[in-house]
Protein backbone atom coordinates (compact mmCIF):
# COMPACT_ATOMS: atom_id res chain seq x y z
CA UNK A 1 0.00 0.00 0.00
CA UNK A 2 2.61 2.42 0.93
CA UNK A 3 4.51 2.20 -2.42
CA UNK A 4 0.96 2.54 -4.33
CA UNK A 5 0.64 5.50 -2.22
CA UNK A 6 4.28 6.91 -3.50
CA UNK A 7 3.88 5.86 -6.78
CA UNK A 8 0.60 7.77 -6.96
CA UNK A 9 2.34 10.98 -5.53
CA UNK A 10 4.85 10.76 -8.24
CA UNK A 11 2.55 10.55 -10.82
CA UNK A 12 0.89 13.84 -9.46
CA UNK A 13 4.00 15.62 -9.19
CA UNK A 14 4.80 14.80 -13.03
CA UNK A 15 1.24 16.10 -14.07
CA UNK A 16 1.91 19.54 -12.32
CA UNK A 17 5.59 20.51 -13.72
CA UNK A 18 4.63 19.08 -17.37
CA UNK A 19 4.95 15.97 -18.81
CA UNK A 20 7.88 17.47 -21.04
CA UNK A 21 10.00 17.97 -18.20
CA UNK A 22 9.33 15.22 -15.81
CA UNK A 23 11.67 12.76 -14.48
CA UNK A 24 10.85 9.17 -15.37
CA UNK A 25 10.64 7.62 -12.44
CA UNK A 26 11.38 3.26 -11.79
CA UNK A 27 10.83 1.57 -8.67
CA UNK A 28 12.81 -1.79 -7.95
CA UNK A 29 12.15 -3.20 -4.40
CA UNK A 30 12.59 -1.06 -1.40
CA UNK A 31 14.69 1.79 -3.42
CA UNK A 32 13.17 4.63 -5.52
CA UNK A 33 15.89 5.04 -8.40
CA UNK A 34 15.13 8.43 -10.67
CA UNK A 35 16.54 8.43 -14.10
CA UNK A 36 18.08 11.11 -16.15
CA UNK A 37 15.75 13.25 -17.67
CA UNK A 38 14.91 12.85 -21.42
CA UNK A 39 14.46 16.31 -21.89
CA UNK A 40 17.81 17.48 -24.40
CA UNK A 41 17.87 21.22 -22.78
CA UNK A 42 18.82 19.36 -20.01
CA UNK A 43 22.32 18.29 -21.03
CA UNK A 44 23.31 21.83 -21.32
CA UNK A 45 22.57 23.07 -17.45
CA UNK A 46 25.32 22.18 -15.05
CA UNK A 47 27.64 19.91 -17.09
CA UNK A 48 31.27 21.12 -18.09
CA UNK A 49 31.63 20.67 -22.33
CA UNK A 50 34.16 19.27 -23.61
CA UNK A 51 36.77 21.21 -25.76
CA UNK A 52 38.30 19.20 -28.40
CA UNK A 53 41.56 17.76 -28.67
CA UNK A 54 44.46 20.06 -29.52
CA UNK A 55 45.52 18.75 -32.93
CA UNK A 56 49.71 18.56 -32.37
CA UNK A 57 51.53 21.13 -35.02
CA UNK A 58 52.83 19.60 -38.26
CA UNK A 59 56.37 19.81 -38.26
CA UNK A 60 57.71 21.61 -41.43
CA UNK A 61 60.70 21.28 -43.08
CA UNK A 62 62.11 24.70 -45.29
CA UNK A 63 64.49 25.48 -47.61
CA UNK A 64 65.99 28.52 -48.19
CA UNK A 65 68.45 30.14 -50.02
CA UNK A 66 70.53 32.85 -49.82
CA UNK A 67 69.96 36.21 -52.23
CA UNK A 68 73.80 36.82 -52.69
CA UNK A 69 74.55 33.36 -53.57
CA UNK A 70 73.39 29.41 -54.06
CA UNK A 71 74.03 28.60 -50.56
CA UNK A 72 71.07 27.17 -48.96
CA UNK A 73 69.79 26.18 -45.49
CA UNK A 74 67.32 24.36 -44.01
CA UNK A 75 64.68 25.41 -41.43
CA UNK A 76 62.72 22.91 -39.22
CA UNK A 77 59.74 24.06 -37.23
CA UNK A 78 58.22 22.72 -34.07
CA UNK A 79 56.66 25.94 -33.04
CA UNK A 80 58.03 26.84 -29.48
CA UNK A 81 61.42 25.95 -30.98
CA UNK A 82 63.09 25.12 -33.89
CA UNK A 83 66.15 24.01 -36.00
CA UNK A 84 68.29 24.73 -38.87
CA UNK A 85 71.30 23.56 -40.85
CA UNK A 86 73.77 25.72 -43.04
CA UNK A 87 74.08 23.07 -45.80
CA UNK A 88 77.68 22.69 -47.27
CA UNK A 89 78.38 23.72 -50.78
CA UNK A 90 80.60 22.93 -53.03
CA UNK A 91 84.00 23.76 -52.08
CA UNK A 92 83.14 25.22 -48.95
CA UNK A 93 85.88 25.61 -46.48
CA UNK A 94 83.85 24.86 -42.75
CA UNK A 95 85.69 22.42 -40.63
CA UNK A 96 81.99 21.03 -40.78
CA UNK A 97 82.40 20.29 -44.44
CA UNK A 98 85.98 19.68 -44.81
CA UNK A 99 86.94 17.04 -42.01
CA UNK A 100 84.48 14.29 -43.35
CA UNK A 101 84.24 14.62 -47.11
CA UNK A 102 82.26 11.26 -47.52
CA UNK A 103 80.24 12.37 -45.32
CA UNK A 104 79.50 16.67 -45.16
CA UNK A 105 78.72 17.11 -41.30
CA UNK A 106 76.94 20.77 -41.17
CA UNK A 107 75.98 21.51 -37.87
CA UNK A 108 72.60 21.35 -37.12
CA UNK A 109 71.40 24.02 -34.56
CA UNK A 110 68.72 24.15 -31.70
CA UNK A 111 67.19 27.60 -32.05
CA UNK A 112 64.29 29.40 -30.38
CA UNK A 113 62.00 32.08 -31.09
CA UNK A 114 61.16 35.58 -29.93
CA UNK A 115 59.32 38.60 -31.28
CA UNK A 116 60.51 41.18 -32.29
CA UNK A 117 59.54 44.25 -33.98
CA UNK A 118 57.00 44.36 -36.89
CA UNK A 119 55.50 40.89 -35.76
CA UNK A 120 58.96 39.45 -37.15
CA UNK A 121 60.37 36.09 -35.37
CA UNK A 122 63.92 36.20 -34.19
CA UNK A 123 65.50 32.86 -33.41
CA UNK A 124 68.84 32.63 -31.20
CA UNK A 125 70.64 29.53 -29.86
CA UNK A 126 71.30 29.04 -25.88
CA UNK A 127 73.73 31.29 -25.72
CA UNK A 128 71.99 34.05 -26.96
CA UNK A 129 74.12 34.26 -30.75
CA UNK A 130 71.15 35.19 -33.14
CA UNK A 131 70.58 32.78 -36.15
CA UNK A 132 67.66 33.40 -38.05
CA UNK A 133 65.41 36.70 -38.25
CA UNK A 134 62.05 35.59 -40.26
CA UNK A 135 59.50 38.77 -40.97
CA UNK A 136 56.10 38.90 -40.80
CA UNK A 137 55.85 38.70 -44.64
CA UNK A 138 58.02 35.49 -45.17
CA UNK A 139 61.38 36.93 -46.04
CA UNK A 140 64.37 35.85 -44.15
CA UNK A 141 67.52 37.10 -42.94
CA UNK A 142 70.41 34.57 -42.11
CA UNK A 143 73.30 34.67 -40.29
CA UNK A 144 75.59 32.58 -41.78
CA UNK A 145 78.14 30.76 -39.21
CA UNK A 146 81.64 32.54 -39.58
CA UNK A 147 79.77 35.73 -41.29
CA UNK A 148 79.07 38.64 -39.05
CA UNK A 149 76.35 40.07 -41.09
CA UNK A 150 72.85 39.74 -42.22
CA UNK A 151 72.25 37.87 -45.62
CA UNK A 152 68.45 38.41 -47.56
CA UNK A 153 67.06 34.62 -48.47
CA UNK A 154 64.12 33.58 -49.49
CA UNK A 155 61.94 30.25 -49.37
CA UNK A 156 62.96 27.61 -52.21
CA UNK A 157 61.67 24.15 -52.79
CA UNK A 158 62.95 20.99 -51.64
CA UNK A 159 61.79 17.18 -50.26
CA UNK A 160 64.22 17.19 -47.31
CA UNK A 161 64.19 15.11 -44.47
CA UNK A 162 63.70 16.41 -41.18
CA UNK A 163 67.02 17.34 -39.29
CA UNK A 164 68.60 14.58 -37.26
CA UNK A 165 71.95 13.19 -36.75
CA UNK A 166 72.34 10.38 -39.46
CA UNK A 167 73.44 6.64 -38.75
CA UNK A 168 77.51 6.51 -38.07
CA UNK A 169 79.73 3.54 -37.17
CA UNK A 170 82.14 4.37 -34.51
CA UNK A 171 84.74 4.20 -36.95
CA UNK A 172 83.41 7.24 -38.45
CA UNK A 173 84.01 8.94 -35.31
CA UNK A 174 87.73 7.35 -34.50
CA UNK A 175 88.55 9.11 -38.15
CA UNK A 176 87.31 12.60 -37.41
CA UNK A 177 88.92 12.42 -34.30
CA UNK A 178 92.31 11.72 -36.08
CA UNK A 179 91.52 14.84 -38.31
CA UNK A 180 90.44 17.14 -35.41
CA UNK A 181 93.50 16.31 -33.34
CA UNK A 182 95.90 17.99 -36.33
CA UNK A 183 93.41 20.87 -37.16
CA UNK A 184 93.01 22.17 -33.56
CA UNK A 185 96.65 21.24 -33.12
CA UNK A 186 97.32 23.52 -36.16
CA UNK A 187 95.12 26.08 -34.79
CA UNK A 188 96.62 26.52 -31.47
CA UNK A 189 100.38 25.76 -32.43
CA UNK A 190 100.46 23.34 -30.01
CA UNK A 191 99.56 19.37 -30.10
CA UNK A 192 96.19 18.46 -28.24
CA UNK A 193 94.94 15.10 -28.61
CA UNK A 194 91.24 13.81 -29.43
CA UNK A 195 91.11 10.81 -27.17
CA UNK A 196 87.43 8.84 -27.82
CA UNK A 197 88.51 6.53 -24.91
CA UNK A 198 87.70 2.99 -24.46
CA UNK A 199 86.08 1.54 -27.89
CA UNK A 200 82.62 -0.16 -27.62
CA UNK A 201 81.65 -3.84 -27.32
CA UNK A 202 80.41 -3.44 -30.65
CA UNK A 203 81.86 -1.41 -33.51
CA UNK A 204 78.73 -1.26 -35.50
CA UNK A 205 76.34 0.49 -32.73
CA UNK A 206 75.17 3.53 -33.70
CA UNK A 207 77.90 6.47 -33.53
CA UNK A 208 76.01 9.81 -34.69
CA UNK A 209 76.35 11.30 -31.26
CA UNK A 210 79.96 10.56 -30.44
CA UNK A 211 81.20 11.48 -34.27
CA UNK A 212 78.88 14.75 -33.84
CA UNK A 213 80.20 15.81 -30.16
CA UNK A 214 84.10 15.61 -32.15
CA UNK A 215 83.57 18.41 -34.96
CA UNK A 216 81.19 20.29 -32.05
CA UNK A 217 84.23 20.74 -29.66
CA UNK A 218 86.76 20.95 -32.39
CA UNK A 219 84.83 23.87 -33.88
CA UNK A 220 84.04 25.26 -30.61
CA UNK A 221 87.97 25.50 -29.69
CA UNK A 222 88.88 26.56 -33.21
CA UNK A 223 86.32 29.38 -32.56
CA UNK A 224 88.57 30.75 -29.33
CA UNK A 225 91.52 30.26 -30.98
CA UNK A 226 91.12 32.61 -34.18
CA UNK A 227 91.67 35.14 -31.45
CA UNK A 228 96.11 34.95 -31.06
CA UNK A 229 95.47 35.37 -27.20
CA UNK A 230 92.68 32.59 -27.40
CA UNK A 231 95.16 30.26 -28.88
CA UNK A 232 97.82 30.75 -26.84
CA UNK A 233 95.87 29.99 -23.37
CA UNK A 234 94.27 27.13 -25.17
CA UNK A 235 97.97 25.56 -25.72
CA UNK A 236 98.54 26.04 -22.17
CA UNK A 237 96.05 25.20 -20.88
CA UNK A 238 94.40 22.16 -22.33
CA UNK A 239 96.58 18.86 -23.34
CA UNK A 240 93.82 16.91 -24.21
CA UNK A 241 90.03 16.26 -24.71
CA UNK A 242 88.48 13.47 -24.08
CA UNK A 243 84.55 11.99 -24.65
CA UNK A 244 82.88 10.15 -22.19
CA UNK A 245 78.84 8.89 -22.15
CA UNK A 246 76.65 9.89 -19.41
CA UNK A 247 73.28 10.82 -18.44
CA UNK A 248 73.44 14.06 -19.60
CA UNK A 249 75.96 16.10 -22.10
CA UNK A 250 78.54 18.42 -19.90
CA UNK A 251 81.74 20.28 -20.51
CA UNK A 252 84.10 20.38 -18.03
CA UNK A 253 87.93 21.34 -17.54
CA UNK A 254 91.01 19.26 -15.33
CA UNK A 255 94.46 18.57 -15.00
CA UNK A 256 94.81 20.07 -18.49
CA UNK A 257 91.92 17.48 -20.26
CA UNK A 258 88.57 19.32 -21.75
CA UNK A 259 86.12 16.61 -20.57
CA UNK A 260 83.21 16.19 -23.03
CA UNK A 261 80.42 14.37 -21.69
CA UNK A 262 77.64 13.06 -24.44
CA UNK A 263 74.50 10.89 -24.45
CA UNK A 264 74.23 8.08 -27.02
CA UNK A 265 71.09 7.86 -29.32
CA UNK A 266 69.91 11.65 -28.14
CA UNK A 267 70.36 12.64 -30.96
CA UNK A 268 71.74 16.61 -31.06
CA UNK A 269 70.67 17.52 -27.67
CA UNK A 270 72.73 14.40 -26.79
CA UNK A 271 75.93 16.71 -26.94
CA UNK A 272 77.74 19.99 -26.26
CA UNK A 273 76.94 22.69 -29.26
CA UNK A 274 79.99 24.43 -30.96
CA UNK A 275 78.45 27.42 -29.14
CA UNK A 276 78.61 26.09 -25.92
CA UNK A 277 82.08 24.67 -26.23
CA UNK A 278 82.99 28.35 -27.23
CA UNK A 279 81.60 30.17 -24.52
CA UNK A 280 83.05 27.50 -21.54
CA UNK A 281 86.65 28.09 -22.69
CA UNK A 282 85.73 31.71 -22.94
CA UNK A 283 84.52 31.83 -19.63
CA UNK A 284 87.20 29.41 -17.94
CA UNK A 285 90.42 29.61 -18.91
Amino acid sequence: MRRAAIYSAILVAGVFVGSAAAERVEISGPALVVAQSSDPFSALVGKKRRRPATRAKRITIERYVLASDDRALLFEDHSNEARVKFLCGPDDPRFDCTIDPENPAAEIYQIKPTRGPRGDLIYKNAEGDTMMRIASYGGATVFWPGEGRGLAASKSFGDDASLRLGFAEYATAVRRAQVATAYVSAATGAPIIFDLGAAPLTEHENAAVLGDAVIRAANGIKAVADDPTGARIIASRIKRVTFAPANASGIGLESGVLQISYVPGQDIEGRPSSAAVAHFLEETL
